[in-house]
């Protein structure tokens, strides 16, 4: 089945190598006046992955002001964009088949080719190349695809779909940075890394609601804790985290607020079992909800996952235990993030006092520069 998959994507990609030839174009060729409709697909990636890629959008809007800028995103991950300032559209892309009717694909291709189509198309793929990503830039009508240079559908292939390319700097780099080296051949220069999620004013209420709901004694301090992720590799396991839940409420005097995802709401029954101390069960709640609900603590403690950069995104400090992935590209850049790495890469290594003397710089950083928060 797999090699009967990748045959036939195989076979539309050199079909789409001869039809969508453009001619290729210079970054310094590009006329930016002539670019008034402006297409961001990045409809590939996780939550976290396309928090990421907020700087770049927001780069792209200060640099073109007046243009009309659509995203195409999954629809699982729309709440990362949604009530952007940066976006005019986002367009919808369904990952899974039978999500597809016959009105909403007439919707989606009437967005794609709207008004025209799109000048300009920008393929934010930094890791892997996505075949659909390239379809719909496309069938966007852009006249300048633009992609990085350093992933190709086909090896055997010269590139033909990105006629705009964004060199790849080999120097190590945060993702943040290698998104915003793609747009940067427009010449959009970010105004800093920091991520954009704004919730609306119903959803910062009701995470108020939630938040007094819980009953937690005012003046304490507020540690939020989430311990899933669906890779097994990157989680630290909860047997461990108890002891540092544990820890924290004993060495800190703080009140611990657990926070779940829907794939982890078996797994914080079995962690509570594990405490010895008492600590706050938030209830499962949508995406941005919870986003306006990190604005009560002084500090998340996690995985390296999507809600990380969601605490991120709501400038909230934060401690990632570190396992396979290397935190130098994926850890938020900013000075509130803290690692706790594993010497040996395996997330079981990390030991109770390595991620305490963390949690516990973090702590200093929080208060100290609590009055910089939103």
């Amino acid at each position: 089945m797999y090699s009967a998959e990748l045959f036939v994507k195989r076979l539309l990609i050199r079909i789409f190598h001869r039809w969508a030839v453009r001619p290729f174009c210079a970054p310094m060729d590009v006329p930016l006046a002539s670019l008034k409709r402006i297409l961001v697909v990045r409809q590939h990636d996780q939550m976290g992955d396309l928090l990421i890629s907020t700087p770049a959008v927001r780069a792209l809007r200060l640099r073109f002001p007046d243009a009309f800028i659509a995203v195409v995103v999954r629809d699982y991950t729309r709440a990362m964009m949604e009530n952007n300032p940066n976006i005019d559209q986002l367009i919808i892309f369904h990952d899974q088949l039978k999500n597809w009717s016959w009105a909403e694909a007439k919707k989606f291709w009437n967005e794609l080719r709207g008004g025209g189509g799109f000048d300009c198309a920008i393929v934010l793929n930094t890791v892997s190349r996505s075949f659909s990503s390239d379809l719909i830039a496309l069938l966007s009508r852009a006249r300048y695809i633009v992609g990085p240079d350093h992933i190709r559908q086909d090896t055997a292939l010269p590139e033909k779909i990105y006629n705009v390319s964004a060199h790849r700097d080999p120097k190590k780099k945060t993702e943040i940075e290698y998104n915003l080296d793609v747009v940067g051949v427009l010449g959009a220069v970010p105004d800093s890394l920091e991520y954009d999620l704004v919730p609306t004013n119903g959803e910062r209420m009701e995470a108020e609601n939630i938040f007094s709901s819980l009953s937690i004694p005012k003046g304490k301090t507020v540690i939020g804790v989430h311990f899933g992720t669906l890779l097994i590799t990157r989680r630290y396991p909860v047997e461990m985290l108890a002891g540092v839940i544990d820890a924290m409420i004993e060495k800190f005097d703080a009140e611990i607020a657990l926070i779940v995802g829907p794939n982890e709401v078996e797994l914080r029954k079995y962690l509570l079992t594990l405490l010895h101390h008492r600590v706050y069960a938030a209830p499962l709640m949508p995406i941005r909800v919870s986003a306006a609900f990190m604005n009560h603590l002084d500090l998340f403690v996690g995985n390296d996952t999507g809600t990380l950069h969601i605490a991120s995104a709501r400038r909230v400090p934060t401690v990632t235990l570190y396992g396979p992935t290397d935190p130098t590209i994926w850890k938020p850049p900013h000075a509130r993030h803290f690692a706790v790495i594993a010497a040996d890469r395996v997330i079981t290594s990390i030991t109770l006092e390595q991620a305490m003397a963390v949690i516990a710089e973090a702590l200093e950083y929080a208060a100290a520069h609590r009055h910089e928060r939103p």
